[in-house]
């Protein structure tokens, strides 16, 4: 009895003393890979705030990116009302290739959970993907979330466990904030509130999810700033922390009923839009494309206007489209990339650019390297592709292809800076044109082979602009120190179009979203279109008129418009303007200000609390140093676990790492009830190159008592494995092993000890092509096949082992979801272990079947002594642990998965929006012998009499050889457990038994 208390009283202290509470005990092994293509050289540089780790070439990247964050960090901590204490430790890759090789997150199982680990841990990464100035504002939007994070949930681990039990706060209002404190009342966050106020289409705030969430979160602290001061910022999130209510602490702060504030946020926008539709004119497009679900990027028109071509990202993996104007379908005839669907993925994908007479070139990168492919397409959109050429490994950002397909306009980050150069692709030299610190977002060959390019340059001696800020340059080949520079204008300047040699289009960033501007370069004069353009992101110039690329309400597609409705508009001349940032400050000033005495206190607090936190001068730069790889404690998770052999139990694990995850050490416990059953086990993995290394030990105990003996079994596993990844979907796996069975007798030492080695070999494949949908929900098809050959050291027997295990989920609706399974195993040899089947995995309070014939549980209440060899097949509801046993088995598994949260309106707690309701079916057998198809098998054919008695009979019972269990069941999350219930009737030759309940934990089946 007192032990009994003393395992309850660890159980309790533990459940309190770690990060993150998780019981999951699936059959499938949940493992990610990652391909490295090539070896990284990591280095980092600090400074007061923050940790920059960089590749080799990338060093003045970070030292800008470093300067950046510090020169920022005031600004951010005044607008939150917070100052951290911890460092933060960014990741900055060259391009979005390199970082899909990178292992951070690779022990964790999905893209949430990787993100709320980086949160935790004051870490971020972020590739660089097309320019310095949208490099920045991604950079202070992570960097917001971290900080918010610490905030609103607390640095330490019992902090983050109490808030995020009671604070559940919804996607817009982090994200949100983010968003705003990054980049202010931005044009794409005034498009988008544009688009869903007047299509009426505004989402419900708490269901909004993903990047709808982040602009309309945006739009609220925007207007909140501009109406009631930024110091309400501040206010708002430091009262969410303590009444743990976002609405209520908005309501709070500015004095006001929510949804009277949210009805006054409508009429701010909705005031907006009018003013736009008064000052544009929306024109009927003649022809709209949808392209595809997953985006358009990089959209290009062939020269003759006949074809075009567009770039879709699919969790990573890309595929430029080809479609013809005459042909309602598109086709892919080029793929790259690596999918990732447990990372967030946002690449640039292939670069597209038209040539000479309908030529395609296609930039890409494939395993590490980087390619030209060139296609020639005809009238009726059949492509032809020449053989692919490797071209120098750089970060390219655009590219743009010379008339005669010789030479590539490029723009690349080189040294940690972008330039623009031009590549001779039969060298394979580029030679670039612009050599400085400043952003080029932008570069265009000119019908006169001249080169345009946009910058953020200014070579007044006036102080610099308020940034966004562009300037045009000219570059001339024959004079190359003296680029022409023929205008400045505050705003982003992008998508410059040329429809004769003297008339160009471009698209200006004003505060509502993209204008379309016509430029004169004769005269240098310029026309705003009264055109309402504000949803397009790019444009191109074909013979008969533009095809755009619109955004609208997050949803691409392609419009076309003719050079008749576009010239017949009545224009407004337009003046490019360059603001001052004196100027810019005033207009950002909001309508309520606090005192200068106020602010000036509160900028004095930050800076004091700065500099005794650092003791030292704010803002050094320090390094750079080598990355060494000083191992971390990732996280430590303790689960109850139920083991069909040993009952209730509580397992325990540890993690550990280094900051790139390229070695990972993990151990763990299992302690039983009566504590003398145990499991330990500890695992190593070097993830540094393409194959893949893990050793592995585990140690099981079961210790057994009867009237008449007390026996343990002691089980030793060693195993060595090499894994080969073919994509980040499927992957091979080798396995050496060597294992021990010892049984002996405590009873007795006159009793001889049982034992037996066997060294083995296995083979494993895995495809995983599924998609999570929500807790326990996934989309998509796995499956698993594994070949496993054991032989017996020392002693005779051996065994061959062949399982199969496939899984296919279907989304039917918002409310239906099917996952189905089917397994099946074949095992043979002398030593071949039998396979059980009945039950769920991880059952509380299991029962096992009561059975007179041999089984690996033994008939006396001893099991065997290779028990921890044998495997449980589940799930057969219905039915009790062993109901059926044998060499080989066949089991399928149907579910219906009915998610509650998407029958309710508004979010709920975390109980209701994890609460599944589900209906199942399991079909199996197992055998030994001939297949239960047969007339005869080793399921309905049993052998009487025989040894002593003179009396033998075979008799066949033509019993139905399948087991039957249907029935209902509910999941929910309950205290951080995902617990399972089902309620069940079992079908044994066409009897129906009495029901049973299961109470078990863990996802899937």
């Amino acid at each position: 009895m007192r032990s009994v208390k003393f395992f309850f009283a660890v159980l309790l202290l533990l459940s309190f003393s770690y990060n993150q509470l998780k019981a999951q005990n699936s059959q499938w092994i949940e493992e990610n890979h990652r391909i490295q293509y090539q070896k990284f050289a990591w280095k980092y540089v600090a400074s007061s705030n923050y940790e920059v780790y960089y590749l080799d070439k990338d060093e003045p990247l970070a030292k800008s990116t470093l300067t950046y964050l510090e020169a920022d960090f005031v600004r951010i901590t005044e607008l939150i009302s917070y100052s951290p204490v911890q460092k933060v430790k960014i990741f900055i890759y060259p391009n979005h290739e390199s970082w899909l090789q990178s292992n951070s997150g690779i022990s964790l199982s999905d893209a949430k959970e990787v993100d709320s680990e980086n949160l935790s841990k004051f870490r971020l990464e972020i590739p660089f993907k097309d320019n310095l100035y949208s490099f920045k504002q991604e950079l202070t939007k992570q960097v917001v979330r971290v900080y918010l994070h610490d905030l609103l949930y607390g640095g330490s681990v019992k902090d983050v466990l109490q808030n995020s039990l009671l604070l559940n706060l919804s996607d817009w209002y982090v994200l949100g904030m983010a968003a705003y404190i990054a980049t202010g009342d931005s044009p794409e966050m005034r498009r988008f509130t544009y688009q869903i106020i007047s299509e009426n289409k505004i989402r419900k705030l708490p269901l909004a999810k993903g990047k709808e969430a982040e602009l309309l979160g945006q739009s609220i602290w925007s207007y909140i700033a501009s109406t009631y001061g930024k110091q309400a910022i501040g206010n708002i999130l430091n009262l969410t922390r303590i009444i743990r209510s976002e609405q209520s602490s908005v309501a709070s702060t500015i004095r006001k009923p929510f949804t009277k504030f949210l009805k006054e946020w409508f009429d701010y926008y909705l005031n907006d839009a009018k003013q736009l539709e008064v000052n544009s004119q929306k024109v009927f497009s003649t022809d709209d494309f949808a392209g595809t679900p997953a985006g358009i990027q990089s959209h290009r028109m062939s020269p003759d206007g006949l074809h075009e071509v567009w770039v879709s990202d699919e969790s990573g993996r890309f595929s430029v489209h080809l479609h013809t104007l005459a042909s309602k379908k598109s086709q892919v005839i080029l793929q790259s990339g690596l999918k990732e669907v447990n990372r967030l993925s946002s690449g640039k994908g292939p670069l597209l650019s038209w040539s000479g007479k309908n030529q395609l070139h296609v930039l890409f990168s494939d395993q590490g390297f980087t390619w030209l492919k060139t296609f020639q397409v005809d009238k009726n959109g059949r492509s032809t592709g020449d053989q692919k050429k490797k071209i120098a490994n750089l970060s390219y950002l655009s590219m743009e292809m010379n008339a005669n397909g010789t030479k590539m306009l490029v723009r690349v980050l080189e040294k940690g800076q972008v330039d623009v150069g031009m590549y001779d692709v039969k060298r394979n030299r580029l030679n670039l044109i612009t050599k400085d610190a400043f952003d080029e977002t932008e570069a265009r060959l000119l019908p006169d082979n001249r080169i345009l390019y946009v910058s953020d340059r200014y070579i007044d001696s006036l102080p610099a602009p308020a940034a966004p800020f562009s300037s045009i340059f000219v570059y001339n080949p024959e004079e190359p120190e003296n680029p022409i520079r023929l205008f400045s204008t505050s705003g982003k300047v992008s998508n410059f179009q040329f429809r004769s040699d003297s008339i160009a289009y471009f698209l200006h960033s004003q505060s509502q979203g993209n204008r379309l501007i016509r430029f004169n370069l004769a005269d240098t004069s310029f026309q705003q279109m009264a055109l309402r353009s504000v949803a397009w992101d790019q444009f191109e110039i074909s013979p008969t008129g533009i095809s755009s690329k619109e955004n609208t309400i997050l949803t691409d597609k392609i419009a076309r418009y003719s050079w008749s409705s576009i010239d017949e508009l009545t224009n407004s001349a337009w003046i490019p303007t360059i603001l001052d940032p004196v100027v810019q400050a005033s207009l950002e000033t909001p309508a309520i200000e606090t005192t200068d005495v106020a602010k000036k206190q509160r900028r004095a607090r930050l800076e004091r609390q700065q500099s005794i936190r650092l003791k030292r001068e704010p803002g050094k730069l320090i390094g750079p140093y080598d990355y060494e790889s000083s191992f971390v404690m990732n996280s430590s998770e303790g689960l109850f676990k139920s083991d069909p052999i040993r009952g209730l139990g509580y397992a325990y694990e540890l993690k550990a790492n280094d900051l790139l995850e390229n070695h990972l050490f993990k151990a763990g416990v299992f302690l039983a009830a009566n504590l003398r059953n145990t499991d330990l086990w500890g695992e190593y993995n070097y993830l540094a190159n393409k194959l893949d290394w893990t050793f592995r030990y585990d140690r099981k105990v079961l210790g057994q008592d009867t009237e008449s003996e007390i026996q343990k079994i002691r089980y030793n596993r060693f195993a060595l494995s090499a894994s080969y990844p073919f994509s980040l979907l499927s992957r091979l796996t080798m396995t050496g092993m060597y294992r021990t069975n010892r049984l002996f007798s405590q009873y007795t030492l006159s009793s001889p000890e049982d034992y037996i080695g066997y060294a083995g070999a296995q083979v494993n494949y895995v495809y995983d092509h599924t998609i999570p949908a929500g807790e326990n929900l996934r989309t998509g098809l796995r499956f698993s096949v594994s070949a496993e050959a054991n032989t017996a050291v020392e002693k005779s027997g051996e065994f061959i082992r062949l399982v199969l295990d496939t899984r296919y989920y279907k989304k039917i609706s918002n409310s239906f979801y099917v996952a189905t399974r089917f397994s099946a195993s074949h095992q043979v040899g002398s030593s071949a272990p039998a396979s059980m089947l009945g039950g769920v995995d991880n059952w509380l309070f299991n029962k096992a079947e009561t059975r007179t014939q041999e089984t690996p549980l033994g008939t006396q209440g001893l099991a065997n002594r290779d028990i921890f060899m044998s495997e449980f097949i589940a799930p057969l509801r219905g039915f009790s642990y062993n109901k059926l046993s044998g060499n080989s088995h066949l089991l399928l598994n149907v579910e219906l998965r009915m998610p509650v949260k998407s029958l309710m309106s508004v979010e709920s707690s975390s109980f209701l929006n994890s609460l599944q309701l589900v209906g199942f079916t399991d079909v199996g057998t197992a055998w030994t012998g001939s297949s239960p198809f047969e007339k005869s098998n080793g399921f309905n054919t049993n052998v009487y009499g025989g040894n002593t008695n003179p009396f033998q009979a075979t008799v066949t019972d033509f019993r139905n050889p399948f087991l039957m269990g249907y029935g209902m069941g509910a999941r929910a999350n309950v205290f951080g457990y995902f617990v399972k219930f089902d309620y069940a009737f079992g079908l044994e030759n066409k009897e129906v038994k009495s029901p049973v309940t299961y109470l078990t934990l863990g996802y899937d089946f």
